[in-house]
């Protein structure tokens, strides 16, 4: 028996590679750095980041959390027929195209393709490659998986979320130019599944914890890809995404919980899974819902100041990197000079080349001072993104 497993799980393996949604994931991070680097230097004439940082950052946290997901998954023998594999794929790839990792949350992916399959398989409708011979069991499977991926989702949006923002420039109903950062994550989770027929038979007497109604088993590595998309510029990031963050991982909770409620015996209890989808996607569009209409009713954060120079983004590895200095914080001295735009902060520079003083004003409101020598190798300014009031000729590059 013990052989049978290690070659079901090489089988598994090697499935992942036969997946489609691995490749449009990796395709996907790759458009969306090379549309991020053509906005910023729309914007601010230089890049943050290169147009591989996407799809560098697309798997370490996601396989981390694919492991540890995964180890769940085989302990309590998670059960999930083809198809619905089959169309949370297809659903994937037709929310990537639409709208990149802005509808990729699992919610809308999983909660669809719940949906879709519960409403064929009780209707007894027709569809290509369905078969409406469903057990419940497997349904209640599917809204377990969901809950669990809203809920990671949640987790990840708030340990990784923050590592990946990209400052924009924005003109304001006013026609001032104003600041904003756009928050954008993928993450690709390699889950193992069971699929309800295979060669595996049951190995313990208490295994599968859940009676997913099947005797045999086939394992599966199948790529699930999350992402997090959203503008903030009302406030500062760690804010919003925390706010969001904890919001998500809530209704992950609920929809958990609901799910486990599906194994009860009550009248219409064979629906909650399908209602359990539809409140996932509601949930998870309420959610951003709130968050645009507190962004477009809050004033906005990164505009220009009249006490000095408002930080948007510091590129990675420059001077300014290095003396620690972030977003929301306010340059108001540079070189013992007060400086009130880019002009000013450009002259205080050249007048000690090598060296640069400055004293800013923090997100808490408190001065500090921070210094640094400057070095020939250094990046040929501080690297500082910002905000400068519109000029006559047309609106400022932040640079």
């Amino acid at each position: 028996m013990t052989e049978i497993w290690l070659l079901e799980l090489a089988k598994g393996i090697g499935r992942i590679f036969l997946h489609p949604l691995l490749y449009f994931s990796m395709i996907l991070a790759v458009i969306a750095g090379v549309l991020r680097v053509k906005r910023e230097r729309g914007d601010f004439n230089v890049r943050v980041h290169s147009f591989l940082y996407e799809l560098k950052n697309l798997f370490p946290a996601g396989i981390v959390a694919g492991l540890i997901l995964s180890i769940i998954s085989v302990s309590i023998g998670l059960t999930i027929p083809l198809i619905f594999i089959a169309a949370i794929a297809v659903i994937s790839i037709i929310l990537g195209s639409i709208g990149n990792a802005r509808l990729l949350s699992p919610a809308l992916i999983v909660g669809l393709a719940l949906l879709v399959a519960f409403t064929a398989n009780y209707f007894e409708l027709r569809m290509p490659y369905f078969e409406n011979t469903i057990e419940s069991n497997y349904f209640i499977g599917v809204a377990i998986l969901l809950g669990i991926l809203i809920l990671t989702e949640g987790i990840l949006m708030l340990k990784n979320g923050l590592k990946d923002i990209s400052p924009k420039l924005r003109t304001s109903s006013r026609g001032l130019t104003v600041g904003a950062l756009q928050t954008k994550r993928m993450w690709m989770l390699p889950i193992f599944v069971f699929l309800p027929a295979g060669p595996l038979t049951v190995p313990f007497d208490w295994w599968p914890v859940i009676d997913w109604g099947t005797k045999s088993y086939s394992l599966m590595l199948v790529p699930f890809i999350i992402g997090f998309q959203q503008q903030i510029q009302s406030s500062l990031p760690e804010k919003a995404v925390t706010r969001l963050a904890r919001q998500t991982i809530g209704l992950g909770v609920i929809v958990i919980f609901l799910s486990g409620l599906s194994f009860l015996d009550f009248p219409f209890s064979e629906f909650l899974p399908a209602a359990v989808g539809l409140i996932a996607i509601l949930g998870r569009l309420w959610i951003s819902y709130r968050h645009r209409v507190r962004e477009g009713n809050t004033l906005y954060y990164f505009t220009p100041q009249n006490n000095g120079i408002m930080i948007l983004d510091v590129l990675p590895g420059s001077p300014a990197d290095k003396m620690g200095l972030k977003t929301g914080e306010i340059i108001q001295i540079c070189n013992n000079i007060n400086v009130r735009n880019k002009q000013d902060l450009f002259e205080s520079l050249l007048k000690n080349r090598a060296y640069c003083k400055l004293e800013v004003l923090d997100t808490n409101g408190e001065k500090r001072f921070v210094q640094r020598a400057l070095y020939e190798g250094d990046h040929h300014e501080l690297g500082i993104l910002f905000v400068e009031k519109r000029m006559k000729h047309g609106a400022d590059r932040a640079v």
